[in-house]
């Protein structure tokens, strides 16, 4: 939303400073081209760059509006453990997991050594709480912040340790 806000803000006073238009005619060509209902008659070369321009991110903004709906949290997940990856790993990536009883009564270092995961932060109120103490044990039902690789954190989902 803000991204078309953004854009038919800079479309809006970019026509009208570079083609002196009245703000509700600039607004109306802006919106115009990216309906793609039509290109405002009579532009300077500036502008027609300028149109060409505003073209270009109102089509990238649509495909991107798609893309975010047709998604699928798998490929989000994806993309957020290539990004923590590094050569010959599968990656690390951070989760938020309701306690169970696998991870019940466990504290930061058994859950570390058990699982291989790292608590990050322990879910309370107004978010999550990341000092907390080695010894601290989480309790069943709780939320906590885990980061681990995907495999480590399905094995917790799943309530096994590792091998």
């Amino acid at each position: 939303m803000a991204a078309l806000a953004a854009i038919i803000g800079i479309g809006t006073f970019g026509y009208a400073l570079i083609e002196k238009m009245q703000l509700p005619d600039a607004f109306l060509s802006t919106v115009s081209v990216m309906a793609t209902v039509g290109i405002p008659a009579g532009l300077s070369t500036a502008g027609k760059l300028f149109t060409a321009a505003l073209i270009i991110a109102s089509v990238a903004l649509v495909i991107a509006a798609v893309a975010k709906l047709v998604a699928k949290p798998a490929e989000e997940q994806e993309l957020l453990t290539g990004f923590f990856s590094t050569p010959g790993s599968e990656g690390m990536i951070m989760k938020e997991v309701k306690v169970g009883k696998a991870l019940a009564g466990q504290t930061k270092a058994q859950i570390l050594q058990n699982f291989g995961a790292v608590i990050v932060g322990v879910k309370n109120k107004a978010g999550f709480e990341v000092d907390i103490p080695l010894k601290m044990r989480v309790k069943a039902g709780s939320s906590v912040l885990l980061l681990g690789s995907p495999a480590s954190l399905l094995r917790i989902e799943k309530g096994r340790k590792s091998r």
